[in-house]
């Protein structure tokens, strides 16, 4: 594993390392030592440095913000909630970030400990592991820097370990764009991804059930499909008791139903449409339907479907959903005559498939 770069801090420095580093790539030199593989090394040289110099920018970038006078007072305003009762101030305690391109920016930020029943000694930099209930960086937790990688970083670990067939693919790819982890590591980022993500949605239902979560614009005077489906996946469950002695406790993998949905716009030619003004929304649960109708309900509100020209509602037959569903966008404020209920086209083709077969089969039968 290639060890991080250190930040630089200094933009002049920065841009003369990336161009030593790319000037050295594009000297042509012999033409007949020339062919494919020789131009893609020369891509991937000058991909690198560019990576670098990115990194280094987002680093001094990140430094600079660390260093504003009001950064720390508007870091503390926004964590606020984040902080229990009994929280001490620990000082600066030194920490470590990296950035795109393995540049690695370190830091001393004010440092919050959480109350705990037992003494525990205090992390080194850059150590990982469980820290105290509600020992946290304001600052970082502020820029969504808590697992001490960027944004950037955290997102496109968390895209490629979801996508990926396995972790270690993750890495080999995350090592094409100056990432460079190790499969344990990208585990806990991408499953830390997750459970913030988790925590945002669980917010908002909580504003929600109390009334506070406000009515968005996306939707306003656009067309709207809200796709819902159920699926099939297996859980994995431990087994209780000892250890067997190949070292393993085996497991239950029962069958459960995920619930999904799918809501975004078209427009009048009926293509989706890609943009920050009107965002397309992927969730899911495993909870109840009572839990999933909560969850779309509340995905609908923060969206605005009650400003939405007309809502195509689009699923497959089951029950659930039919009786739900319509009940729902109504109570939202969404009159039945801005409502069209589809089968989507897969199910539709099967259904008639079987039907198909059916009257196929009777046909023959009265032929005998």
């Amino acid at each position: 594993m290639r060890t991080t770069i250190p930040a630089v801090l200094d933009l002049d420095k920065a841009l003369k390392s990336f161009r030593e580093a790319v000037v050295s790539a594009m000297e042509i030199g012999e033409v007949s030592h020339w062919d494919g593989n020789e131009l893609r090394q020369r891509e991937q040289q000058i991909r690198q440095a560019s990576l670098v110099l990115a990194g280094q920018c987002i680093a001094l970038l990140i430094h600079t913000l660390a260093h504003h006078c009001q950064a720390h007072q508007e870091a503390a305003k926004r964590t606020q909630g984040m902080r229990d009762s009994g929280a001490q101030g620990m000082g600066c305690q030194p920490i470590g970030v990296m950035t795109i391109g393995n540049v690695l920016l370190k830091l001393r930020l004010p440092y919050l400990k959480g109350p705990s029943q037992k003494k525990q000694k205090r992390r080194r930099n850059g150590q990982r592991g469980q820290a105290v209930k509600g020992s946290f960086y304001p600052f970082l937790a502020w820029l969504g820097m808590s697992e001490q990688v960027s944004p950037l970083v955290w997102t496109t670990v968390a895209q490629q370990g979801m996508l990926s067939s396995s972790f270690a693919v993750a890495r080999d790819g995350l090592m094409e764009w100056g990432i460079r982890l190790s499969e344990g590591r990208i585990q806990k980022l991408v499953y830390r991804f997750g459970q913030a993500g988790e925590a945002i949605r669980q917010g908002y239902i909580e504003q929600m059930r109390q009334g506070k979560l406000p009515t968005g614009e996306c939707f306003r005077n656009r067309r709207v499909v809200v796709s819902v489906d159920g699926g099939r996946a297996r859980e994995r469950r431990n087994k209780r008791g000892k250890i067997r002695k190949t070292g393993r406790r085996g497991y239950n993998g029962n069958w459960k139903e995920p619930k999904l949905l799918t809501i975004y716009c078209v427009d009048e030619q009926g293509q989706r449409i890609k943009s920050l003004e009107a965002p397309i929304t992927n969730d899911g649960t495993m909870a109840s339907v009572e839990g999933f109708i909560e969850m779309l309900q509340m995905h609908l509100i923060r969206l605005g479907i009650v400003h939405a020209q007309q809502v195509l509602l689009v699923s497959d037959g089951a029950e659930w959903i039919w009786t739900r569903i319509p009940i729902l966008l109504e109570t939202l404020g969404v009159s039945s005559d801005r409502v069209i209920e589809l089968i989507d086209f897969y199910h539709a083709t099967t259904h008639l498939h079987r039907f198909a077969e059916g009257c196929l089969s009777r046909c023959y039968s009265l032929l005998r």
